[in-house]
């Protein structure tokens, strides 16, 4: 169900380099909620040069994120360059609050 698993956008020069993980799984309905949102919020028009990984938990390469995200996906990590740890977002994601995260 989840078959893209890499999203390129065109770039944009405002916004400093962000790398999107989506850790989900198909029978989570608060997955497919939030993976509605975070690419309602990446049409803007600002967010156009963010990748977005999409991580299936249940597939068996993935076992380290299953292990690590069984009980809480959906789950996103923004990712910047030069930044020691992953900003998270867990559950319920919430346009606003992405879009001010990944316009930082």
């Amino acid at each position: 169900m989840w078959a893209t698993p890499i999203r390129q956008f065109r770039a944009s020069a405002s916004i400093r380099q962000v790398s999107l993980t989506f850790f989900t799984k198909e029978t989570c309905q608060l997955c497919t909620n939030a993976r509605a949102i975070l690419y309602k919020t990446l049409e803007n028009e600002k967010f156009q040069n963010i990748n977005v990984k999409v991580v299936d938990i249940m597939k068996p390469e993935n076992s380290d994120a299953f292990d690590k995200y069984c009980y809480d996906v959906p789950v996103l990590h923004v990712d910047r360059e030069g930044q020691a740890k992953p900003v998270k977002f867990m559950h319920y994601f919430d346009e606003a609050k992405l879009a001010e995260e990944f316009g930082r």
